[in-house]
């Protein structure tokens, strides 16, 4: 409900409703000729199919543009550059600390500093393969899901925002061109402008939730913490 529902909700079901009631349900309310309710079942009916539908696709426009995009699949994901050698977010240290945990609980040895500078994308691939290993030791995480729940929300609000975009300009075409109706010609300047704002912010948005879930997964992970939740499941 909150990591896909929600989000294709605000980011796609909004512009639907605003070209629903302002055109689609009158017509329709005719066509039937006056039956009792005929507007509200219209309204009801309309959201509640595409709702479905629309969430599966501003996931996938997410995961498939934007996550693999910014993120190169998990690649270059904050769970997978945090144990980087190169990379400067937590102190060798640490770094090691969390690998010794990883070998004690896999027997998984992930690449030395050499063995990184010498392959990059192996070394990527191997810690990818581990945090896999680590989200299901952590299934059930309740603070962790929470988190997980807020990076899917995001991202797969800017991935329906793509789709939000297009039907915003339709709707102001429409009802400027073919129907004038002030109203939602400028609902419609509005969700564009919000629509637009996230997809030209996605980096920054979907790298502060990602970041936010990876530096919780790590602490919970060193606690001993049972459960969490993946990626996956948003």
């Amino acid at each position: 409900m909150k990591a896909r529902i929600m989000p294709a909700f605000f980011s796609m079901i909004i512009p639907i409703m605003v070209f629903n009631h302002f055109y689609v349900s009158e017509e329709f309310s005719r066509f039937v000729g006056g039956v009792l309710g005929a507007k509200l079942v219209s309204n009801i009916s309309i959201s509640m199919i595409c709702l479905y539908f629309l969430s599966e696709i501003g996931r996938m426009l997410s995961k498939n543009i934007f996550q693999r995009f910014y993120f190169k699949e998990e690649l270059y994901m904050p769970t997978t550059n945090y144990l980087m050698f190169s990379d400067k977010t937590y102190s060798q240290q640490h770094k090691i600390k969390i690998r010794n945990k990883i070998f004690s609980d896999f027997r998984i040895n992930l690449s030395t500093a050499d063995e990184e500078s010498a392959d990059e994308h192996d070394a990527r691939t191997k810690i990818v393969e581990t945090m896999a290993l680590i989200r299901k030791k952590l299934m059930g995480n309740k603070f962790l899901l929470q988190h997980n729940i807020e990076y899917g929300a995001m991202r797969n609000v800017i991935g329906g925002s793509v789709l939000g975009i297009l039907l915003s300009i339709f709707n102001l075409i429409f009802f400027s061109l073919v129907i004038k109706i002030n109203l939602a010609y400028y609902i419609s300047i509005a969700t564009l402008g919000i629509y637009f704002l996230l997809v030209i912010f996605s980096k920054i948005i979907i790298d502060f939730y990602g970041n936010n879930y990876a530096k919780i997964l790590f602490r919970e992970y060193l606690g001993n913490s049972k459960g969490s939740t993946t990626n996956k499941t948003v």
